[in-house]
């Protein structure tokens, strides 16, 4: 066979492959979606009575940035499967998660009651709206993200649990009252922590070139 003929045959045999979209514009369809869906858990949880009005202006705040960060980290995780794209989008969702983490830090440095936090034994609600609510979210975000290359499974893992544990934990606050911010700060720390851990780990499993597409 001449390779005039090979190259024909399988010409003839491609079919069109529609492009993903850019990593902002996927971001915002999850985004949206992840509004509704979160919306709808703090409903469940708490009916219409939420806390944002009485919310001490100092944990709305920090709920506000990681809010922020937590978009920044979506954007950022969609940004990762596309090789070449740029590393701003990391830099900055590094710095936004660090402002978060720094002013939370300011509480604990400050806390000094422990009793108080492990007495919060109401946060155990809070911890399984981070980690089962936000499960969802996460596999919905991985499947999205498969469609791309992943070339730094574990960095992309990060990303996604730092945006869906920010912002779970942004509607877990505004679900249940939070007189305590060391408290909030040490139970809500610590499920994004496990958040983070899992992701890390199971990241390769999940964004792998086999499993991608």
């Amino acid at each position: 066979m001449k390779t005039d003929d090979l190259i024909e045959r399988l010409a003839a045999r491609l079919t069109p492959v529609r492009p993903l979209a850019p990593p902002g514009k996927r971001a915002a369809l999850w985004l949206m979606g992840s509004a509704l869906y979160l919306g709808a858990m703090i409903l469940g949880v708490s009916g219409f009575d939420t806390t944002t009005g009485g919310m001490a202006p100092g944990l709305l705040l920090s709920q506000s940035i990681g809010v922020l960060a937590g978009a920044l980290a979506v954007f950022a995780a969609f940004s990762s499967v596309v090789p070449g794209d740029s590393r701003r989008a990391l830099i900055v969702t590094a710095l936004a998660t660090l402002a978060w983490l720094a002013w939370f830090a300011v509480v604990v440095v400050s806390a000094d009651d422990a009793q108080a936090i492990a007495a919060s034994r109401h946060e155990w609600v809070c911890v399984a709206m981070i980690l089962a609510g936000g499960a969802p979210l996460a596999a919905t975000l991985a499947i999205m993200l498969r469609k791309g290359a992943p070339l730094h499974p574990m960095l992309t893992g990060v990303l996604v649990a730092i945006a869906v544990g920010l912002l779970a934990n942004f509607s877990a606050c505004i679900s249940l009252p939070h007189g305590n911010a060391e408290a909030t700060f040490a139970w809500h720390g610590a499920a994004l922590a496990i958040l983070v851990l899992c992701c890390a780990v199971g990241a390769r499993f999940v964004f792998t070139w086999r499993g991608a597409g």
